[in-house]
């Protein structure tokens, strides 16, 4: 071969690289694999009798993997030991120990925790049956479980069955698990809130149902809970599938005192710890709830309540007083105050933001500390601006009102510039010495929105005990925002909200949650909406319908 006819090597091994690359690829065919994995083979086999062994192995079509194993794999009835839960390419392998007793029906439920290894496909509720008996138990019952304020299925809990009624102390944190048995036997609830145990012996059980946190298979401190005390029988196909609206008992008291001063005049605060967990959730404490006074000697002095923090004065507060002069009485206790260090009178300072927006009719005011008691208006000036007019302030409108200064309400759609100078606001004799500036706009009807609610005859929808309460988006109540006798809801931020209503038994306003200590079940709760858009300037309507108390 000539010369010129050769082919440089190089070149030589880029075509073969190029050649490889356009025959190399991944196949663009095949439809994705949604099919959740299917058990091919078992031991023992679904609906053995007379089983004596302790594994549980079962084979699938593909390769697994299991997620969630110590709340998703349940045995019932229950174990004195949680099963172990094993994987091995395609097969699971269920440890169950040497717990099982003679002459049962056992039901493993693997809820949601089977998937296949590729795509996580779920074998959604999954179970196997067997007996260790000389036959199966065919009975069953069924329940649906809830969340008691947002009515959500409250999947992932557990119900717990108990042959007739519910053993004593059952819901009491306090006492030892060896004190509160273990359920008969137990189901888990499912994605659609339903849950149904089968395989039953014949009689009647009682229930609960539970977020069972630690897996203990018992009621204990912050997990929600809910019962039905009454019998259900295990072979009448009429049997009542009740609704069992689960929620968190209310939290213990804890509170105690951080951060604790008081200044020379008798000023006295402190943060109140454990105020935060009080208040949380749809049933939590309202300020009005909080219980807190300060005793001295033969007189009981107010507590104030800003944020997490109280504060009060001190009639007749010497600084030589005696420490544990004055007593805290809070929802955890008695504390004595004692005063470490008896600091100098001090000037008010904004202790918040200052209201940016006011709704018509509504007066403007910002909070301080300690509380001001000398307002010297010659100290201050202000505009107000309302479209074109550009007015002085009228400082009569201005004036003290425990901790807060206020302004009287200004007309609507105006803008006010406040200015304080120095010496304006003080204590004791201690004064401001910075000047201080707040704006605030008093807003329209055009600025905000309503919505009322309406339909044939509003009093005949409802009786005496509904109430009904706004929630933002997220559902979290509004129980500052209260309908006027026609049912409407007034000065309302544009956004989105809820409604509930609330079969308000003990009549105080609120929602009032479940309290298993007094065997009290949470108050009833029906959503009528979760999306409700309000426009400024807009009213909505919302046609209600008959609401069945649940």
């Amino acid at each position: 071969m000539r010369e010129g006819n050769r082919v440089p090597v190089w070149m030589v091994v880029v075509l073969l690289l190029a050649g490889g690359c356009a025959q190399v690829g991944s196949p663009d065919g095949g439809a994705k694999d949604d099919a959740p994995p299917v058990v091919v083979s078992a031991s023992p086999a679904f609906g053995t009798t007379e089983w004596s062994g302790s594994v549980l192995k079962l084979t699938f079509d593909e390769f697994v993997q299991v997620q969630d194993a110590r709340n998703q794999v349940l045995v019932s009835p229950p174990l004195p030991e949680s099963p172990r839960v094993l994987v091995k390419g395609r097969s699971i392998a269920v440890d169950l120990g040497g717990g099982l007793a003679p002459d049962r029906t056992y039901v493993v439920q693997f809820g949601n925790a089977i998937r296949d290894l590729r795509e996580s496909n779920v074998a959604a509720g999954l179970q196997h049956v067997f007996a260790t008996g000389s036959r199966l138990d065919s009975g069953r019952v069924a329940a649906r479980v809830v969340d008691a304020w947002t009515g959500e299925p409250g999947v992932g809990a557990r119900l717990l069955l108990y042959r007739d009624s519910l053993p004593t102390g059952i819901f009491d944190p306090a006492l030892p698990d060896s004190l509160r048995p273990l359920p008969d036997y137990v189901g888990l609830v499912g994605d659609s809130g339903n849950v149904e145990i089968g395989f039953l012996p014949e009689g009647a059980f009682s229930m609960v149902a539970l977020s069972d946190a630690n897996g203990n298979y018992r009621a204990d401190a912050g997990e929600p809970v809910a019962w039905w005390a009454e019998a259900i029988p295990t072979l009448d196909s009429t049997a009542t599938e009740p609704l069992l609206r689960m929620d968190a008992p209310p939290v213990q008291p804890a509170t105690y005192l951080s951060g604790m001063r008081v200044d020379s005049s008798g000023y006295w605060r402190a943060k109140l710890e454990g105020w935060a967990d009080l208040k949380a959730g749809p049933d939590g404490w309202s300020e009005k709830e909080l219980d807190v006074a300060i005793v001295g000697l033969g007189d009981t002095v107010d507590v104030h309540m800003e944020g997490d923090s109280l504060w009060a004065e001190l009639p007749g507060f010497q600084p030589d007083d005696a420490p544990g002069t004055w007593r805290l009485f809070h929802p955890a206790g008695v504390d004595s105050l004692r005063f470490r260090e008896i600091e100098s009178t001090a000037a008010p300072k904004v202790a918040e933001r200052g209201e940016s927006k006011v709704n018509a009719g509504a007066a403007w005011s910002v909070r301080w500390a300690p509380r001001p008691d000398a307002l010297d208006t010659a100290l201050c000036s202000g505009t107000v601006v309302k479209g074109q007019d550009t007015l002085a302030l009228d400082l009569s409108r201005l004036m003290l009102e425990g901790n807060r200064l206020q302004c009287a309400p200004l007309a609507p759609g105006s803008r006010c510039d406040l200015e304080l100078l120095p010496g304006a606001i003080g204590r004791g004799g201690s004064v401001n010495a910075d000047t201080l500036a707040f704006r605030w706009a008093t807003l329209t009807d055009m600025d905000v929105g309503s919505l009322v609610l309406v339909g044939d005859s509003l009093e005949a929808q409802v009786d005496d005990r509904t109430v009904f309460v706004l929630t933002t988006s997220t559902g979290e109540p509004l129980y500052d925002r209260r309908p006027d006798g026609e049912g409407r809801f007034l000065d309302l931020d544009p956004g989105r909200y809820g409604l509930v209503a609330i079969d308000d038994v003990d009549g105080n306003g609120r929602w009032t949650g479940v309290d298993p200590a007094t065997v009290r079940a949470p108050e009833g709760v029906t959503v009528v909406s979760t999306d409700i858009e309000v426009r400024a300037g807009w009213e909505v309507e919302l046609a209600l319908p008959i609401l069945p108390r649940p």
